[in-house]
């Protein structure tokens, strides 16, 4: 749907940004872009970005910037006849991509993590920087210090944006300890206990068994096998809550 509204409109200043969170990175979200033939902006964000809760997730951002209500938004764009720019002080708001990994950026973070260890916005935010760099032992020094002051099957259940944070933090220790599979899984599912949602259960399903999630011959994807990991994990969270 999105291609087609892209093709459509992309000439009267609209355009579709894709965001694809796939915690192992580009190479599948790519394929997945190829298959359909995806022409228009597309990000991958392996830190997933756990504020989003349930995904897909899609937002309508206006010429000021301005989350819009999804509501008829279609129709009121077929109606625009000139869109106003994106003013300056909207862009001075964001920076480039490349500048959260300069080693000023990265030090000054790492500055305010040894001021505040146990300060879970500031390791997460610290350590998807260290995972975008490689440096999977920094990360998970940092991650173990900030989660181990945290009960989390209290936190699961309080819910709310701690338990978001906190999900983010077990996520990004699944990424650091790349290659090691029962890990993975162990990390993933907390993270999906303390923030439901399918995306981290489609995650999951992909360390568990990647080659049915997607990398089949033929390219497709298994959703049958993505939907029972889904159904088995909300079900192991209802009984690990109850518990």
């Amino acid at each position: 749907m999105w291609q087609q509204l892209f093709e459509k409109y992309g000439d009267e200043e609209f355009t579709v940004v894709g965001l694809a969170i796939d915690a192992e990175g580009i190479v599948p979200a790519k394929r997945y872009y190829d298959k359909y033939g995806v022409t228009f902006p597309s990000l991958v964000d392996p830190d997933y970005a756990t504020q989003f809760g349930a995904v897909p997730k899609t937002f309508f951002v206006d010429e000021q910037g301005v989350v819009q209500d999804l509501k008829n938004w279609e129709q009121e764009l077929s109606s625009l006849r000139t869109a106003k720019p994106v003013t300056r002080e909207i862009r001075s708001k964001w920076s480039k991509p490349e500048s959260r990994l300069e080693s000023s950026a990265v030090a000054e973070l790492a500055e305010l993590n040894a001021k505040k260890p146990n300060d879970l916005a500031i390791a997460t935010q610290l350590c998807s920087r260290y995972l975008a760099l490689g440096l999977h032992t920094e990360s998970r020094t940092v991650l173990n210090r900030a989660v181990e002051q945290y009960d989390v099957k209290a936190i699961a259940k309080q819910g709310g944006s701690d338990a978001r944070l906190l999900g983010q933090a077990y996520f990004q220790l699944m990424r650091s300890h790349e290659g090691d599979r029962a890990i993975q899984e162990h990390y993933a599912t907390t993270s999906y206990y303390l923030n439901p949602s399918i995306g981290f259960a489609k995650q999951i399903a992909r360390i568990i068994d990647p080659e049915k999630f997607d990398q089949r011959s033929d390219g497709s994807l298994d959703d049958t096998f993505r939907q029972a990991t889904y159904v088995r994990l909300k079900r192991e969270r209802a009984e690990w809550l109850a518990e």
